[in-house]
C-alpha cells in the first residue's frame, strides 16, 4: 500500500511543471490590437507555439524586428496553414496583440499575405 501511495505522489509531482507552464493571454498581452506591415524573416514551426519574426519599417524608415507568437502547429493545420505558409522575404500584414512585458513582441491572430490570402490562427 505504501509503495502505491508513493508512486501516486511521485507521478503527481511530475505533472506539476506542466500545470503551471502555460500562460494566460490577459497576463501576457494587451487587449488593444495592432496591425503590422512587414517582411518575414523567419517562421518557426514547432510546439508549443509557432513564431513569426518580421521586419517592420516605421514612417521614418526605421526597421524594427518583431517576434510574434502563434498557435501550435496542430491547430494551424486545421486552419489551412503549413510549415511553408510563410517564407523569408514574404510581405505580410499581421494582426495581433502586443506583449505587455517586452517591446516588439505580440500574439498573432491573423496574417494576410501579399496576394490577399488571409490565414487565421484560431
Amino acid at each position: 500500500m505504501r509503495l502505491s501511495t508513493f508512486l501516486l505522489a511521485l507521478s503527481s509531482l511530475s505533472l506539476a511543471p506542466a500545470i503551471f507552464a502555460h500562460h494566460s493571454f490577459a497576463a501576457d498581452y494587451s487587449a488593444s490590437p495592432i496591425t503590422l506591415n512587414g517582411t518575414i524573416v523567419r517562421f518557426v514551426w514547432m510546439n508549443p507555439h509557432t513564431r513569426i519574426d518580421l521586419d517592420v519599417t516605421d514612417a521614418n524608415g526605421k526597421v524594427a524586428r518583431w517576434s510574434c507568437e502563434g498557435n501550435a502547429p496542430g491547430g494551424l493545420l486545421n486552419n489551412g496553414w503549413s510549415r511553408s505558409s510563410l517564407k523569408p522575404g514574404d510581405r505580410v500584414q499581421l494582426y495581433g496583440f502586443p506583449a505587455k512585458d517586452r517591446s516588439n513582441g505580440c500574439k498573432t491572430r491573423t496574417v494576410t499575405l501579399a496576394n490577399g490570402r488571409r490565414l487565421q490562427m484560431d
